[in-house]
């Protein structure tokens, strides 16, 4: 799927082998390792999971990940934008993406696990009608974890 949205701007599916794809997401595992340290969990990708990557000018700035864990319940995972895009609302393109395919695929809620370091997502998934949930595995037991759901309509 290649979806137009403003001149320049393009949300492609990729497949998680994408080499700017693990570019995207190696950056934001380095970016999580530098604020909460080495001893964060690392989470391995799910086979089934489906990546969309938006470019600007055919430039891969972002990513995110959509994976079913239920037959009404995904998760979004690996969402990043990269530092020299950030500011211009192309998060919340993001995350409008993905949950229109998790609609389209007939997920009817979303959950997600961001770090208590990161401010500008939490207000993110606030704004966007996410509300706070208790830690699911693997993240009970992380300090740093804080976890988010939203029922879709």
């Amino acid at each position: 799927m290649t979806v137009e949205l403003i001149e320049g701007m393009e949300l492609r599916t990729v497949p998680s082998t994408d080499p700017a794809l693990v570019a995207l997401t190696t950056a934001q595992q380095a970016e999580l390792a530098a604020m909460y340290g080495e001893d964060q969990p690392l989470v391995a990708l799910h086979p089934d999971i489906s990546f969309t990557m938006l470019l600007l000018e055919g430039t891969p700035v972002g990513c995110v990940g959509l994976q079913p864990v239920a037959p009404s319940l995904g998760e979004i995972k690996r969402m990043y934008v990269d530092p020299s895009a950030r500011g211009w609302g192309l998060s919340r393109v993001l995350l409008d993406a993905v949950e229109s395919q998790a609609r389209a695929t007939g997920l009817t809620r979303l959950r997600l696990e961001t770090g208590t370091h990161q401010t500008a997502a939490i207000a993110l998934y606030t704004n966007h009608g996410y509300t706070s949930i208790p830690p699911y595995p693997p993240f009970e037991n992380e300090a740093a974890s804080l976890c988010y759901a939203k029922d879709l309509a």
